[in-house]
């Protein structure tokens, strides 16, 4: 790793465990990894190898730009993009095999002309709207015939093939359940109206993390997103759970410089930290455009040698000042340990999130290109994807 001034290290051991983790509590039900956003910023084309190999169903993303990213680098299993894709972009979808999130007739009429020029069937999956107000048939009582009208002619087009229907749980991790069990009855109930009408749909899925682990959810699919990675959503979710996943990423940068400053020396931009003591300060190379919070400015930590250096002034750009004083014998090289395991130590990225006001998955997701991610296995590296190397 001394090559590198600041890397993510992503443990594929842990990987393996937590997906055979979630497969126990996933039953007859197949699992999709959710790998959105360039795999949570964990590097979505190692990761989908990793779990192809371990047996996963399905992969799921965000939009078809991360979809075509994955077919590059011929990764076969079904890819369904959970977002807006294009018009201009349907040819695309088709001719690789793409699963498209349907929410409109129109939407699919066109896409089913796209699949038509080109000879061939297309699998989509129908979003319902139960309660997250984003994308999704509606199904209030104003347009619920509408949506069931509409869902019937998809069903009937001559090169669609109506493969899934699902929705998005918007509370799961919450403490009042009233609600998920709201969206999950309002979904079944679509399902039953449609198999009055004769439409039959073979993969049914509505759990996510939290779906799946705190209601049971599973139906024909699960949709498991930060659990792959070792996390939970909210405490709620970790105080249910049966399995034993474990944090695969941790977070470190590099020791850049240490001085001694004086009583009433500034520190940072705008001066917003100002020594009261003598004070030994070492810089650190991290900043905001690696991923790092800028929120953390004077009131976050990391871990030197075990122990906690407080932030001193604002997380700059690039690098960042820390508290050293009560650290013996740090030198420039040192490792530093900004979220995750090293070793005997840890840093809880969820005490990192909350200082910074944020999620867990804001943290990982922020991770910039100029960040290495370094695969290891049995506490070896066997990968090293540098973005900037190209």
């Amino acid at each position: 790793m001394d090559k590198y001034q600041s890397y993510i290290e992503i443990d594929l051991n842990r990987l393996e465990n937590n997906f055979k983790e979630i497969k126990k509590i996933s039953g007859a039900s197949k699992v999709a990894a959710v790998l959105k956003a360039n795999g949570y910023g964990l590097g979505a084309v190692t990761l989908s190898k990793e779990l192809e190999k371990l047996g996963i169903d399905y992969i799921c993303v965000s939009s078809l730009n991360e979809a075509m990213e994955l077919r590059a680098e011929y990764i076969y299993k079904p890819i369904l993009v959970l977002g807006y894709v294009k018009e201009d972009m349907f040819d695309i979808l088709v001719q690789n095999r793409i699963d498209a999130t349907i929410y409109n007739f129109d939407q699919c009429y066109k896409l089913n002309e796209a699949a038509k020029k080109l000879n061939t069937v297309v699998d989509i999956h129908v979003k319902i709207d139960t309660g997250m107000g984003r994308l999704g048939f509606l199904i209030d009582d104003e347009n619920m015939d509408s949506t069931i009208e509409n869902i019937i002619k998809i069903y009937n087009l001559s090169n669609i093939h109506l493969k899934g229907i699902f929705t998005h749980l918007s509370d799961a991790d919450g403490y009042e359940k009233g609600f998920t069990k709201g969206q999950y009855e309002k979904f079944n109930n679509v399902i039953d109206i449609l198999k009055e009408n004769n439409v039959e749909i073979p993969i049914k899925h509505i759990a996510n993390d939290a779906g799946s682990i705190v209601f049971d959810y599973n139906m024909d699919m699960i949709r498991m997103g930060i659990g792959l990675y070792g996390y939970y959503s909210a405490p709620i979710v970790k105080r249910a759970s049966k399995i034993n996943i474990e944090e695969i990423a941790s977070f470190f940068t590099t020791v850049s410089n240490v001085k001694y400053l004086d009583k009433d020396e500034t520190i940072g931009y705008n001066r917003t930290f100002i020594t009261e003591k003598k004070t030994k300060v070492a810089t650190i190379a991290i900043g905001y455009a690696d991923g790092y919070p800028y929120s953390l400015s004077n009131k976050g930590y990391v871990l030197i040698k075990g122990k906690k250096a407080k932030i001193l002034g604002k997380v700059c750009m690039d690098q960042t000042m820390v508290d050293i004083s009560d650290i013996e014998d740090v030198k420039i090289g040192d490792a530093v340990l900004l979220y995750g395991h090293d070793k005997d130590n840890y840093l809880p990225i969820y005490d990192v999130a909350d200082k910074a006001n944020t999620i867990i998955y804001d943290l990982i997701c922020r991770l910039s290109m100029r960040v290495p991610r370094i695969y290891i296995r049995d506490d070896e590296i066997v990968k090293v994807v540098n973005y900037l190397e190209h």
